[in-house]
């Protein structure tokens, strides 16, 4: 029994099947290699440079600084349409607010020392009146629903390309949101107070 146990402990197996003493430098490089393996499935856990780079999938791998650039720039192009889905949603949800309310002139009581008369005139406002919300099963809030889910599908993948630790792809990332946010940011609806001037 002490025999056994004896060999059992002093001997193990590298990945080719090979039995390695355990007291070898060997079977220190081995243990090594094993436990760099099961870091983030392969991928480094540190920032690095570099242009061999499995992405996303086993079929999407470069090898070579031009596949590398490529894939970048594919990395770029799907960060700003990221952002510019985001500002696309906000979009249609203005579209059908405004959609949903109504506007018509009021008088302000002639007693309002604030308001600003000319000869005699009175000043009309806007008030705004809203009408029923959207239905939960409406044509606008299942569209929404549908780009909520690309959207969020597409945020982990870039957060994934991002894990990859590669300098390359983790600035193609941002840059590709910078880039987007800089192309659709300006048209950020702004919600307007419509009687601001009466203040």
């Amino acid at each position: 029994m002490d025999h056994s146990h004896h060999s059992h402990s002093d001997h193990m197996e590298d990945h080719s099947g090979h039995h390695v003493h355990a007291d070898t430098p060997m079977a220190d490089a081995a243990i090594n290699d094993h436990s760099a393996h099961f870091s983030m499935g392969g991928h480094s856990m540190t920032f690095h440079f570099g242009y061999q780079e499995k992405i996303l999938f086993d079929c999407w791998q470069t090898t070579s600084p031009t596949t590398l650039f490529a894939s970048c720039l594919g990395i770029v192009i799907l960060s700003a349409l990221y952002e510019g889905l985001k500002y696309f949603r906000e979009y249609l949800f203005w579209k059908s607010y405004n959609n949903n309310v109504q506007y018509r002139a009021v008088e302000i009581p002639a007693g309002n020392k604030n308001v600003v008369r000319d000869d005699q005139v009175v000043t009309m406002v806007g008030e705004v009146i809203t009408k029923q919300p959207m239905s939960m099963f409406s044509r606008m809030h299942a569209l929404q629903t549908l780009l909520h889910i690309i959207q969020l599908t597409i945020s982990y993948l870039l957060m994934l390309v991002f894990m990859t630790f590669n300098v390359w792809l983790c600035l193609s990332v941002v840059f590709g949101a910078a880039l987007g946010y800089f192309m659709f940011g300006w048209k950020k609806p702004v919600v307007v107070d419509v009687t601001e001037h009466c203040h």
